[in-house]
């Protein structure tokens, strides 16, 4: 009982210290914006600044949600009555980081790659490592596809690690303990899918439906980034979810981005 009050305790400290930490970088970017008119460069830096504080307060508080659903997943298995509550806490702390994430994400903003070749499993592996790690004592399984292992592309090694982690980030969230997650490769005219499957809870909504982009805790715009980094690679990122089924989402690479000799075999 004593880790449960902790718990619980420790979520509501979050979300108001979270609250309070959106409400003050809010304020100071209002502030900075304000400036911009009459201090110019210096303004401008300003504004640079506030937004990496941003993604960086958006970082620890998804951290710590994540954490808390590790938790909730935990407690949950042992039939703890607290654990409803302690899952939603670690929602409202992942949502409270996507709206974080938001400012941080300009729609004027061209995103300049540094390409180099990277290994998708090398990628996968560590983006993996990082999801499992930040829901600890929760636990999911991974199923990837060999195909995956070997494939090499040619791209921005950090934004393609960042789109990977909120991807799986998300199929974590959508899933409960020892839910499988199932990564694989697909080949086809539109370039190299890279699919994240699970049979989680789904939505009522597929990314097809215009109605989906006015639900602001819908998968896709809980995915904003990680559009936004699979657009700058030439990309595009395909979502597909059915309540009580499962999330597909695709992370499509074009062909010319494929580094691997010879065909890709599905996965």
């Amino acid at each position: 009982m004593n880790t449960v009050t902790f718990l619980l305790a420790l979520a509501l400290s979050a979300v108001i210290g979270a609250s309070v930490v959106l409400w003050l970088q809010l304020r100071r970017r209002d502030e900075a914006q304000n400036a911009m008119s009459r201090l110019g460069a210096r303004a401008l830096d300003s504004e640079a600044l506030l937004l990496r504080r941003l993604q960086v307060a958006a970082h620890d508080v998804r951290g710590l949600g994540m954490t808390l659903h590790g938790h909730a997943d935990q407690l949950a298995d042992a039939g703890d009555r607290h654990a409803p509550g302690i899952a939603t806490a670690a929602a409202d702390l992942m949502d409270l980081a996507d709206d974080l994430q938001d400012h941080t994400i300009p729609g004027s903003t061209v995103r300049v790659l540094c390409e180099e070749t990277v290994s998708l499993g090398d990628a996968l592996d560590d983006a993996i490592a990082a999801v499992s790690a930040a829901i600890v004592p929760g636990r999911r399984q991974w199923r990837v596809a060999p195909a995956a292992k070997h494939i090499k592309l040619r791209a921005d090694r950090r934004a393609l690690r960042h789109a990977l982690t909120r991807v799986l980030s998300d199929a974590v969230r959508t899933t409960r303990q020892d839910d499988w997650i199932d990564i694989s490769t697909h080949l086809s005219s539109r370039g190299l899918a890279v699919v994240i499957a699970d049979e989680g809870i789904g939505t009522v909504r597929s990314s097809t439906d215009t109605r989906g982009s006015a639900d602001s805790r819908g998968i896709g715009l809980r995915l904003t980034l990680a559009r936004a980094l699979m657009e700058a690679h030439g990309g595009c990122l395909d979502i597909e979810a059915w309540t009580g089924v499962g999330t597909r989402v695709s992370m499509i690479f074009p062909t010319a981005r494929l580094l691997r000799d010879g065909a890709v075999a599905a996965g």
